[in-house]
């Protein structure tokens, strides 16, 4: 890949082409979860963990990522399903979600490792990866502490879909190498950040919500 000067510059001043590339890809990550909340009215684990997920999908390619964090969901679910008639401290309670989170990916890999099933390539997952995605069943516990089931389910599948999105964008190459080359968007996207704060019309979700209400009005 060609770099424009100032890029060449900050490489050969200390900054790798991969952390550069992290870098440019947690403005971009930020940014789309910050449209997604205030423009499309769409929820999620605040800012983090959909950084994270999307980042992590990029490493482990987006279906091994997907079942991953499907068995990570799956197991904090009935993990905290059997834990929540015993009455402990929370952190003890999270801890032990991890222990059995733990446990299940063992058994996961090993099943995968006996049966294929088209995912014959996980060894070639890196470890961190694996571990971030993990981290989403600490989110998923503490929301549905305060949240039902249907609330919970409904803000994951919200950031999964924020972070799949997340992970299609900063894995083209031909973004890649254009904000590489164009490091003055990223005040730009300071710029559109600020206006989407300040931004107090009705979101898109919002449009389909009280269409619905006007439609029932309409019928009744």
């Amino acid at each position: 890949m060609e770099y424009s000067p100032f890029t060449t510059w900050l490489l050969n001043h200390g900054l790798s082409s991969q952390t550069l590339e992290l870098l440019i890809a947690i403005a971009i990550l930020a940014t789309i979860v910050s449209f997604a909340r205030y423009l499309f009215g769409t929820k999620s684990y605040g800012v983090y963990a959909p950084i994270i997920l999307a980042i992590a999908y990029s490493y482990t390619g987006l279906k091994y990522g997907l079942v991953i964090t499907a068995v990570v969901i799956a197991t904090s679910l009935l993990s905290y399903s059997m834990l929540k008639k015993i009455r402990m401290h929370y952190i003890t309670r999270i801890a032990i979600n991890y222990c059995i989170l733990t446990i299940s990916l063992i058994l996961f890999f090993v099943l995968i490792n006996r049966f294929v099933l088209t995912l014959d390539n996980l060894q070639n997952i890196p470890p961190l990866a694996m571990i971030s995605i993990a981290a989403l069943g600490d989110f998923f516990t503490k929301q549905y502490v305060k949240k039902s089931l249907k609330a919970s389910m409904l803000i994951v599948f919200s950031t999964i879909a924020i972070s799949t999105i997340g992970w299609y964008v900063i894995t083209r190459d031909v973004i890649s190498t254009y904000f590489s080359n164009n490091l003055w968007i990223i005040p730009v996207l300071i710029l559109a950040n600020i206006a989407v704060g300040q931004f107090k019309g009705l979101r898109v979700k919002d449009f389909f919500r009280f269409r619905s209400i006007t439609g029932s009005k309409e019928n009744a």
